[in-house]
């Protein structure tokens, strides 16, 4: 399985789980733009069922959602803005023709990120503004572990394509230094910092929902009969624990102007 076909295969597990995380996530990074998106075209790279295309439209832009997996920008499609199945690295838009592009936790699935840099830039027009959202590497939590035991015991294994993007992709802009040097190598000026967001509303089952809903593991969980579905929620709870450390999601964002 691809890593497209793997986020293709969890779209409404996503919805239902992550998203709840993302959301605020996204919030965050388009409230992060220091250029007006009101009325404005914004490119939604990457986006999933639509955290950042939500985001953008609070703000008053008016997004495009790309993404490689065709199942994730299906789930709530009667509701959502124009889609179009694209790679990060190799955008169907024409040069300058949008004010900004939204990368949320979408380049650190790309094992060249730097040229998913560059190709946002070209498609940003002048005085626009590309902004991107990546793991930071201290971003772990107790519920991680807990939820691949279960899954584990369960009869699941990690196909190459989740191993491989943890060992290449995601260490390259899990640190400001690291994600400055991969704009610099697309010769590009950003400002890079690292934000550290809680999620203090969040009980163990939430957390435990939250995994099992990324795309690593939702499409094993899918095939499961429903009894063993509950079991595993059940074990990875009893895994966790009933007073879990508090959830703070740490990710490194970058602003590009252009």
């Amino acid at each position: 399985m691809s890593v497209g076909d793997a986020y293709s295969a969890t779209g409404v597990a996503w919805r239902n789980g992550p998203e709840r995380v993302y959301q605020r996530l996204a919030d965050l990074l388009v409230g992060a733009s220091p250029v007006p998106l009101a009325g404005q075209l914004v490119v939604d790279v990457g986006a999933g069922t639509g955290a950042a295309s939500r985001a953008i439209s609070r703000a008053g832009g008016r997004p495009i959602a790309l993404d490689l997996a065709a199942g994730m920008l299906a789930v709530d499609r009667a509701t959502r803005p124009p889609a179009v199945v694209a790679d990060a690295r190799r955008l169907p838009l024409a040069t300058g023709s949008c004010t900004a592009v939204v990368a949320a936790f979408s380049f650190n699935h790309v094992p060249d990120p730097a040229r998913a840099l560059v190709d946002a830039a070209r498609v940003v027009g002048p005085g626009g503004v590309v902004l991107a959202s990546a793991y930071a590497t201290q971003d772990t939590h107790p519920v991680k572990a807990a939820v691949d035991r279960a899954a584990t015991e369960a009869g699941w294994a990690p196909d190459p394509w989740i191993q491989d993007v943890k060992a290449r992709s995601i260490p390259v802009l899990a640190t400001v230094e690291g994600a400055r040097a991969v704009c610099a190598a697309a010769g590009l000026l950003a400002d890079v910092r690292q934000i550290d967001v809680p999620f203090p509303e969040l009980d163990p089952d939430d957390l435990v929902t939250w995994r099992l809903g990324m795309a690593q593991v939702a499409p094993f969980v899918a095939t499961l009969p429903a009894p063993d579905r509950a079991r595993l929620h059940d074990r990875a709870l009893e895994l966790l624990g009933p007073d879990p450390e508090l959830l703070v999601r740490r990710m490194i964002v970058l602003t590009v102007t252009t």
